[in-house]
């Protein structure tokens, strides 16, 4: 047998990989630390790479939370009261462990949801009150968010900035039905189904759950276009925006010396793009003495998703003052700032076509979803809260092994049993005792929602979004700087369920969470219930995504 060991890159002559004979001859899988790695979903060559795009707010410009959050939040209650909402609302304060990214705020009910990727409902918060599953069944007698309502009666909260959102919506929920002294389900939440208007109403209160949502989503909008939100962030960036000048100036810089054409494309208009690019890259290099020197092409006031299809007029904006000229652009001139345009205008003047583009956002829709779907653009999603995530796994590791045993003893209670068994296992206490442990693992995460990739035992919605749609995602766009800009991403092929009965997999049994390099190959995967391990057996004791029942067994049993 050939042995093989390396603790730098592999060179692979002919003779030696005539001599490896299997996969036990290979040294451990390198992995970097996982708070410094960029996760695989879909294969991706570096050397294809063309033209590397970045967004700016959340992703090159990362804001500080919950300080961020907390002065949105403060703001948008100040617009409410302005627009005739009782003063008493003052009192309300921003609670950075209440949201998570991912729920569904549910307009007839009031309710915030968490779902997993099939759709099912896991969690219903109404308010600040969880509901039981009862209440959950009662008012959801499907146990699902229909996808023909998303976006009418369901708006998705995917976004960093709708954790304002979310929060907001449940504590005015929470504050008006007590001061109207109503019951939840007094007011629409069990008649949810048959009242597609359910809401607060008294003698001294009446407005619809859809209404309550309009104003909030109103309120936020105005404070971050109209309102004071830019302008004191502005004035005190190191509150409210981390400075990474020093790594995104290294970054940007490696980049242009791998060939690689980059641009910035923001929804953000000029003067506040221009704010904050000052703060994190003017001054970061002496052979870059303009934040503007770093990109080869700079698009501000975008209006992503719309940008992705009909867009709007394409205009250069002045400097000095930031008006928008008027006149006729056949190309893109370094160091110049341009406003709105299309994909299509884009990709005329630039020739940055598909798969030859990489862009880098943090919005799953406006930055992720369009980019790919429709123009094949390969991307990268910044999703900062696995710092978080990854910190809770290694602390709650005791209680996912008990619960992967549990789940397997689950599967043995049917050994030896087929068509011909009459009495089925009593299942009651090991249903009590996981439900018991995944109780104590939500806490761990989030009190009302629990973790942010999973829904019980399954990939969480949000989870799937990212797993469906993100090439690749990773905390922070600087990790970038730890691959080669050649570097071939490859993701982990699970198999189908079948599959794993014969073929053996180099890595079944990940780690994500191993701070040396031996750990595996995405978070996603340890987290989360995946479509290869749906069945139940002796094997489950070492696969962690594994289910054992739908969220709609559950509330009925």
């Amino acid at each position: 047998m050939f042995s093989l060991h390396r603790s730098h890159s592999l060179e692979l002559t002919s003779d030696i990989l005539e001599r490896i004979e299997s996969i036990d001859d290979l040294p451990p899988i390198y992995k970097r630390p996982p708070q410094q790695r960029v996760f695989v979903n879909t294969d991706l060559r570096m050397d294809k790479i063309h033209f590397v795009g970045f967004d700016m707010d959340y992703t090159l410009a990362e804001y500080i939370s919950p300080a961020y959050e907390e002065l949105s939040y403060v703001m948008s209650v100040e617009k409410l009261i302005e627009m005739g909402y009782p003063e008493e609302i003052k009192v309300l304060k921003y609670n950075p462990q209440f949201p998570i990214r991912g729920l569904f705020l549910d307009t007839s009910t009031g309710s915030l949801l968490k779902v997993d990727s099939y759709q099912y409902i896991v969690t219903a918060v109404h308010g600040h009150q969880v509901l039981s599953p009862h209440e959950i069944l009662r008012a959801y007698p499907s146990m699902q968010v229909q996808h023909n309502e998303i976006g009418k009666r369901y708006h998705l909260m995917n976004t960093l900035f709708n954790l304002v959102d979310a929060c907001l919506y449940a504590d005015l929920v929470d504050f008006l039905e007590k001061k109207s002294k109503i019951k939840a389900d007094e007011c629409g939440l069990c008649e949810a189904p048959d009242l597609p208007e359910g809401g607060i109403y008294s003698e001294t209160l009446d407005i619809s759950f859809q209404n309550l949502f309009s104003d909030v989503r109103y309120a936020i909008d105005w404070i971050h276009n109209q309102g004071n939100l830019k302008r004191e962030t502005q004035a005190n960036f190191p509150k409210y925006i981390h400075n990474k000048g020093q790594s995104l100036s290294l970054l940007l810089h490696r980049l242009k010396q791998a060939g690689k054409k980059t641009f910035l494309l923001t929804n953000s208009g000029y003067s506040y793009t221009d704010a904050v690019m000052k703060y994190q890259l003017q001054g970061a290099r002496e052979d870059y003495p303009d934040w503007k020197d770093y990109f080869d092409y700079i698009i501000v006031g975008a209006n992503k998703p719309k940008w992705f299809s009909e867009g709007s007029t394409l205009r250069e904006v002045d400097l000095e003052t930031g008006a928008l000229k008027i006149g006729s652009i056949r190309e893109f001139q370094k160091g110049h700032v341009y406003n709105g345009g299309s994909l299509n205008q884009f990709q005329n003047l630039t020739k940055a076509y598909g798969p030859r583009v990489l862009y880098v956002g943090d919005h799953i829709f406006s930055d992720i979803i369009v980019s790919k779907k429709v123009h094949l653009w390969r991307n990268l999603l910044i999703v900062p809260e696995i710092t978080h995530q990854l910190e809770r796994l290694r602390a709650t590791k005791h209680i996912e092994k008990r619960i992967q045993t549990l789940v397997y003893l689950f599967g043995e209670s049917f050994r030896g049993l087929n068509s011909e068994s009459a009495q089925p296992p009593d299942l009651s206490i090991l249903r009590s005792k996981i439900k018991e442990k995944l109780h104590l693992l939500n806490e761990a995460f989030n009190p009302y929602f629990g973790p942010l990739f999973k829904a019980g035992l399954k990939q969480s919605f949000f989870s799937m979004q990212i797993r469906r749609y993100a090439d690749l995602y990773s905390s922070h766009v600087e990790n970038l700087l730890n691959y080669p800009f050649f570097y071939y991403f490859i993701p982990i092929s699970y198999g189908m369920p079948h599959e794993f009965q014969i073929i053996p997999q180099i890595a079944q049994s990940e780690d994500v969470l191993a701070d040396d390099s031996s750990s595996s190959s995405s978070l996603l995967s340890s987290t989360s219930s995946s479509s290869s391990s749906t069945s139940i057996g002796p094997s489950a004791i070492s696969n962690p995504r594994l289910s054992f029942s739908s969220p709609s067994k559950n509330c009925s049993q």
